[in-house]
């Protein structure tokens, strides 16, 4: 509705006797005498932004009483938090995985053994062989010996599973081949693969 000319020559007359300091000022003595509409007077509304991607993120969020670290980041458009994000805070950071090959970490872990006092293996890039975790044990004394150990025998349908899930010759040391002349067999591998299976969906 537009003001009537009485009106705006009130407001005139007040602003005359009481000239504000600021636009802020003026509203505030005008409101007051009820001379300027609802719309000017109210407080704009700010309208909230989320920082999460969803409501169902913001509700597992409180849930489980999740405390978003500041400055955190979240994997959803414009850095918005995900359910996916809210699991990770609340599962904690992983643990790093220790650079191992299967049977020298469960040779670690049926001998209670703590794999990360090896500061680095002796297989490729570092990586801790089932003969490190033996020596943290219990230090070989005839390990200049080992020179003289002739290599397992291998069937080439084994040695092609060993490529295929990454196992390296140290792993099947204590392996005894079923095959002619204690040759290792595919089906000798099986229980070492089984442990590779587990690893690898436990990343």
């Amino acid at each position: 509705m537009a003001t009537s000319a009485d009106t705006l020559s009130t407001i005139l007359d007040e602003l005359v006797k009481n000239p504000p300091a600021s636009r802020e000022a003026a509203i505030t003595l005008l409101s007051a005498k009820g001379l300027l509409p609802k719309k000017l007077t109210e407080a704009p509304k700010v309208k909230k932004v989320s920082r999460f991607a969803s409501k169902a993120a913001e509700e597992y969020a409180e849930a489980k009483s999740i405390e978003i670290p500041e400055g955190f980041k979240g994997s959803g458009n414009n850095d918005k938090i995900t359910v996916k994000d809210i699991k990770g805070l609340a599962e904690g950071p992983k643990k790093s995985k220790a650079n191992a090959s299967p049977s020298a970490l469960q040779f670690a872990r049926d001998n209670g053994l703590d794999i990360s006092r090896i500061a680095q293996g002796s297989g490729a890039e570092g990586k801790i062989l089932l003969k490190d975790v033996k020596d943290l044990k219990e230090p070989d004394p005839k390990a200049d010996s080992d020179e003289d150990e002739s290599p397992p025998k291998i069937s080439p349908q084994a040695a092609k599973l060993m490529k295929q899930w990454d196992i390296d010759d140290d792993d099947i040391v204590d392996i005894e081949g079923t095959g002619k002349d204690g040759t290792i067999l595919a089906k000798d591998l099986k229980e070492l693969i089984d442990m590779v299976k587990a690893e690898k969906e436990d990343e």
